[in-house]
């Protein structure tokens, strides 16, 4: 069950990737891309869908690292593939060069998003300010938004690699706060990963709401804890 928002509220505060941005099918998609364009299966056993899902594990605990302030961006967006090459068994003279590059071209140029995302961001944006409150880097996040349509629907956008600070820390969430020129209580905040995005926004005073798709339901007794989103246009229409 949702609760409804506080009457302080006067900005939606949204997290990107698999809230709005269907990141899970887009990177896929790009992922797929960068196999074929580059035969690995000429030097791996690793089917695609093998090679997709290899990835992605490697590419959260990377992520989970760079979240805790273990490993650089730089790191992050080579190590990923390097690492993921390594346990397919890819020699490093086969190995693709400035593969990470190709996919930051290729991945945020993709345009699928959540079920009703768009929908729902337009009808947010008419009642509400919007912004986005993402850890992802700048460039990246900014084609996406561009290219989904989704730009005019937002004041603005904060990303981890522009605060120099990613979620789920207090500081991430009181600099998106400054930036809107507003204080905990006049905002409310969504987002899909529950250690990064609940945990974060509740720590930060702002009353939090999870967007489950799909996952495991989790309990939450906490007085600013909004409750579990599975539709967002019911969201929209709190």
């Amino acid at each position: 069950m949702m609760k409804p928002f506080p009457s302080t509220v006067e900005w939606i505060f949204l997290d990107l990737d698999n809230t709005l941005w269907d990141f899970d099918a887009n990177a896929n998609e790009a992922l797929k891309e960068l196999y074929r364009r580059h035969n690995l299966h000429l030097h791996s056993d690793y089917h695609v869908d093998q090679f997709v899902a290899l990835y992605q594990d490697v590419n959260a605990a990377y992520w989970k690292r760079y979240e805790r302030g273990e490993v650089s961006k730089e790191v992050l967006r080579t190590a990923r593939f390097t690492d993921t090459f390594d346990a397919m068994g890819v020699p490093a003279a086969l190995q693709p060069a400035n593969v990470w590059q190709e996919y930051l071209d290729i991945c945020p140029l993709m345009t699928q998003m959540m079920p009703q995302a768009l929908e729902a961001l337009q009808v947010m944006s008419q009642r509400y300010n919007v912004a986005l409150l993402t850890n992802g880097f700048e460039a990246t996040q900014q084609t996406k938004i561009r290219c989904s349509g989704i730009a005019p629907l937002i004041q603005f956008m904060v990303t981890s690699e522009s605060l120099g600070v990613a979620k789920p820390s207090e500081a991430f969430f009181t600099q998106a706060l400054s930036m809107a020129c507003c204080e905990a209580n006049q905002a409310v905040y969504l987002g899909d990963t529950w250690d990064t995005d609940v945990v974060g926004g509740l720590q930060a005073g702002i009353f939090t709401y999870w967007y489950r798709r799909g996952q495991v339901h989790r309990e939450e007794s906490h007085a600013l804890y909004g409750g579990v989103v599975d539709d967002l246009m019911a969201f929209a229409h709190l």
